[in-house]
């Protein structure tokens, strides 16, 4: 560590095996052939604007994600969870055929949805380390969020 180094994170190895192991038993719950499938911990986040006569309030509100990836299929399954990764949502299912594109917009990793002009987008975030308890589940993944990186542009070709 040098004048300006930055001292690294010292993990609870335990509890961050406990949390992956809690998204794959969740994965595994909602997902067919779940077995298939490369996990990684994500994000969403909505940005809420509200105008007041004299100040300007702004809300952010994240989301939990659980993000699946298989190459075999070219396919993505996304469920919504908590931080704490007690629950999730009914899986929401992305094949590269079936989808209208995929990219890369400011940081974030976007599909956009076959339809018209209203069809919508779904966009979320994927980091190496959380380490915030009060938004995030507690995670670091830096083989994952690697196996992501090699997966993503072949997805979004």
């Amino acid at each position: 560590m040098g004048l300006f180094g930055k001292k690294k994170k010292l993990w609870d190895e335990a509890r961050v095996q406990e949390n992956k192991a809690r998204m794959h038993a969740l994965f595994e719950q909602v997902v067919e052939d779940a077995a298939g499938y490369q996990l990684v911990y994500a994000y969403s986040s909505s940005i809420k604007t509200s105008n007041y006569i004299l100040a300007r309030k702004t809300t952010y509100t994240y989301t939990s994600l659980i993000v699946g990836f298989r190459e075999s299929d070219m396919s993505i399954v996304i469920l919504q969870t908590t931080p704490e990764l007690e629950g999730c949502s009914d899986p929401a299912y992305f094949k590269k055929g079936e989808i209208k594109k995929a990219k890369v917009v400011q940081g974030g990793f976007t599909i956009y949805h076959k339809g018209g002009i209203m069809a919508g987008y779904t966009q979320f975030y994927i980091s190496d380390e959380y380490d915030d308890e009060k938004l995030f589940a507690y995670l670091h993944q830096s083989e994952e969020a690697a196996q992501w990186d090699l997966f993503w542009p072949k997805f979004s070709k």
